[in-house]
C-alpha cells in the first residue's frame, strides 16, 4: 500500500542527521556573526545586547500542556523489532515521563492501540480503522489485521469524532479522528490525521478542517498529524487550509516554528522570530510530523523531535517522535474574569482601579475595586500572561517603577512582582501591555517615548516570574510617536503579530500600523479615522480591548466630553473603520485618569 514514507535504514538516518547538524552548525555561525556584530553597535549605543539561547524542549521546563503526535509504523518493513510487550512498554514510558495530556498516534495497529489502552490507566482512548493489512497480524492474539488511527487524552472520560475522506478510487483510504474531553481544565479537541499527496490539491487538508470546524465549535483544538507535506523541513502550500483554520477553530499555531536551529536561509536573513520549518522528523530529512493548535487558545508553544530508541537499536519507527508544549489561556488576552470576554480597567483620581467587566456587546457589567489607593497616575493594561498561569495579568507603571500584578483567573490580582526583575526607571514612559508584537508566542511590552515608540520583547515566565527576553529594546517607531496614543488591538490581520493603533493628539486621525515583528513599524498606515475623529478635547481617553462584540473586527472604548461630565462609549469596529459610537457609561467618567 502506498503510505509515501522515508527510506528506514540506518545509513540514510545517519547521513541525513550529519547533514542537519551541519545545517544547524552553519546557522548558529551565523546567528553568532550576526550577535557579535549587534553587541558592538549595542556597546556604541549604551545598551546590553542578547545572547543567543538554543531552543531547547525539556519535561522539566516544558510549558504544562503536552502533546505526542507519532507515525509509529505499525505495518511494513519499517516496524520495529520490539514484540508487542516491549514496544507498548516503551510507547508507555515516553508517554508518561512527558507527562503527556493527549497522544495521537499514525500507522497504528489495533493490537498495539488495545495495548496501550491497557497500559495507559488514567487516559481515555479512540479509534478508528482505515483499511487492514496482514503486517497488523503480529501485534494480535486473535489475527487482527485493522490498520488506522489513535488518540489517547488524559482524562476520565472523552466523546468520539470521526470522518473518512474523500480519495481517489483505488487508493487507501483515510480519515480524520477526534478525541472530545477535558485538557488542563477546559474542554478540548485532540485530533489526528494521516494525509496523502494523492488527495489533491492540499493532500486533504482542507477535507479535514471542514470536519474539525464542525466539531470544534469554538472550543480548543490540537492537531497532531503525518501530512505527508513538504520535500524539506520548510513551508509547504498543502498546509494552508490548517494554518489558516476556519471560523469554528481560527487560526492555528504551530509548534517548533520558533526553533532558529532549522530556520530557513530566508527566515533568517529577514530576522524573523518564528518560520514555517522546523526540525525533520524523518530520516531523509522531511519533516512530514506536525503538532498545530488553535491560536486563539493556546501560546508559548514549543516542540522538539524525539528518537525513542536506544542507541545501536533499530528504530521504533521511521519517524521521529514530535513533542510539543504549550500554555492553555482563556482564549482572550484581554479577559481578566475567566468569561472569555474583553474586560476594561480604570483608573480613578483618588487612586483606585476599578474593573468593569466586558459582557460581549460592548457594554460593561457592574464595575469592582479591585486596587484600593495607591495607584494615582498610573498607566495600567492588560494584554498577555506573564506569569505562565494561563491567566492574562496587569501590567502598571506607577511613578517610576513597572509591575506585574498575577490575575487570579477572576479578576482579582496577586501581590506584584517586579517586572523582568528590574522595575525602576520607567519614569515619563508610556508602557503598554501590547501581546505578542515579535511573532514568538510571548507577550510584549511596548513603550512610547520621546524618543519614539520602543519593543520590550517578552521572555519565558521563570518559576512564575515575568521577564523580558535578553536583548535591548528595539525602537519601532521614530520619534514622532512621542505625539501618539498608541492603541494596542492585537493581532488585525491574522499574521499571529499584535499590530499597532496610533491616535495623533494633534489631529484626532485614527491609524492602524501592522507589526513587522523586530523591524521599525511602516510609514504607510490605514487610516481608520481621519483627522478630527477622536480629538483629545472631546475623546480623552481611548483603549481598545481587541473584539469586543465578537465580529471579527477589533473595538474602542472612549471617555466623550459631554458638558461638564464624561460618558464611556463604545465605538464598534468595522473593516475600514469604527461605526456609530454607542454611550454604555453615563456621566462620572471625568474623575477617570487612564483607561488599560
Amino acid at each position: 500500500m502506498k503510505r509515501f514514507r522515508s527510506t528506514t535504514r540506518r545509513g540514510a538516518a545517519r547521513l541525513a542527521r550529519t547533514r542537519a547538524r551541519a545545517r544547524a552548525r552553519t546557522r548558529t555561525q551565523a546567528l553568532v556573526l550576526a550577535l557579535a556584530l549587534a553587541l558592538a553597535t549595542a556597546l556604541l549605543a549604551g545598551t546590553t545586547a542578547p545572547a543567543y539561547a538554543e531552543d531547547v524542549v525539556a519535561p522539566a521546563t516544558a510549558p504544562p500542556v503536552r502533546t505526542i503526535t507519532y507515525n509509529v509504523c505499525g505495518a511494513h518493513t519499517c516496524q520495529t523489532d520490539l514484540d508487542l510487550p516491549a514496544w507498548t512498554a516503551e510507547l508507555r514510558d515516553q508517554t508518561l515521563a512527558w507527562d503527556t495530556d493527549a497522544l495521537m498516534l499514525q500507522e497504528l495497529c489495533f493490537g498495539q492501540w488495545a495495548a496501550l489502552r491497557d497500559a495507559l490507566p488514567g487516559y481515555s482512548g479512540v479509534w478508528t480503522s482505515t483499511t487492514t493489512d496482514p503486517d497488523c497480524a503480529r501485534w494480535s492474539t486473535t489475527g487482527d489485521t485493522r490498520f488506522g488511527l489513535g488518540v489517547f487524552v488524559k482524562a476520565p472520560a472523552v466523546e468520539r469524532y470521526v470522518a473518512n475522506l474523500t480519495v481517489p478510487a483505488n487508493e487507501e483510504a483515510r480519515s480524520v479522528l477526534c478525541a472530545r474531553g477535558p485538557i488542563d481544565g477546559r474542554t478540548t479537541l485532540a485530533c489526528t490525521t494521516h494525509l496523502a499527496q494523492y488527495i489533491k490539491p492540499d493532500n486533504g487538508s482542507s477535507q479535514v478542517m471542514a470536519h474539525i470546524d464542525t466539531w470544534a465549535a469554538g472550543i480548543p483544538v490540537i492537531l497532531g498529524t503525518d501530512l505527508n507535506a513538504g520535500t524539506e523541513p520548510a513551508y509547504d502550500p498543502a498546509l494552508n487550509p490548517i494554518r489558516t483554520g476556519l471560523p469554528g477553530t481560527g487560526r492555528f499555531v504551530e509548534a517548533d516554528e520558533n526553533d532558529t536551529d532549522f530556520f530557513t536561509e530566508d527566515c533568517l536573513t529577514s530576522g524573523a522570530t518564528s518560520c514555517h520549518s522546523g526540525e525533520p522528523t524523518v530520516a531523509s530529512g522531511r519533516k512530514f510530523d506536525h503538532v498545530f493548535l488553535s491560536a486563539r487558545d493556546f501560546h508559548t508553544v514549543r516542540a522538539d523531535a524525539f528518537e525513542p530508541e536506544s542507541p545501536g537499536a533499530k528504530p521504533l519507527s521511521d519517524h521521529k517522535l514530535l513533542r510539543a508544549a504549550a500554555r492553555l489561556g482563556s482564549g482572550v488576552d484581554t479577559d481578566l474574569t475567566g468569561d472569555r470576554r474583553p474586560d476594561l480597567l480604570a483608573v480613578k483620581d483618588d487612586g483606585d482601579l476599578r474593573l468593569y467587566p466586558g459582557t460581549g456587546d460592548g457594554t460593561l457589567g457592574s464595575r469592582r475595586t479591585i486596587g484600593t489607593g495607591g495607584w494615582a497616575g498610573a498607566v495600567v493594561s492588560h494584554r498577555g500572561d506573564w506569569t505562565g498561569d494561563g491567566h492574562p495579568d496587569v501590567l502598571a507603571r506607577i511613578g517610576d517603577d513597572l509591575w506585574v500584578y498575577p490575575n487570579t483567573g477572576d479578576g482579582e490580582l496577586g501581590p506584584r512582582i517586579a517586572m523582568g526583575g528590574r522595575p525602576t526607571g520607567w519614569s515619563g514612559l508610556t508602557p503598554l501591555a501590547a501581546g505578542d508584537v515579535d511573532g514568538d508566542g510571548l507577550p510584549d511590552v511596548l513603550v512610547r517615548s520621546g524618543t519614539g515608540l520602543w519593543l520590550h520583547r517578552g521572555g519565558e515566565p521563570k518559576a512564575g516570574l515575568p521577564t523580558f527576553a535578553p536583548r535591548a529594546a528595539l525602537r519601532i517607531g521614530y520619534e514622532e510617536w512621542a505625539g501618539y496614543d498608541v492603541l494596542t488591538p492585537g493581532d488585525v490581520d491574522g499574521d499571529r503579530k499584535a499590530d499597532v493603533w496610533a491616535r495623533s493628539r494633534a489631529t484626532g486621525e485614527i491609524a492602524q500600523y501592522p507589526s513587522r515583528g523586530t523591524q521599525y513599524l511602516g510609514t504607510t498606515p490605514t487610516v481608520l479615522g481621519a483627522a478630527g475623529t477622536a480629538t483629545v478635547a472631546d475623546r480623552r481617553l481611548l483603549l481598545s480591548a481587541g473584539d469586543v462584540d465578537g465580529d471579527k473586527a477589533p473595538d474602542l472604548w472612549s471617555t466623550r466630553t459631554a458638558g461638564t461630565a464624561d460618558d464611556l462609549e463604545f465605538l464598534p469596529g468595522t473593516p475600514i473603520g469604527f461605526g456609530p459610537a454607542v454611550t454604555v457609561g453615563t456621566g462620572g467618567w471625568q474623575w477617570i485618569d487612564s483607561l488599560g
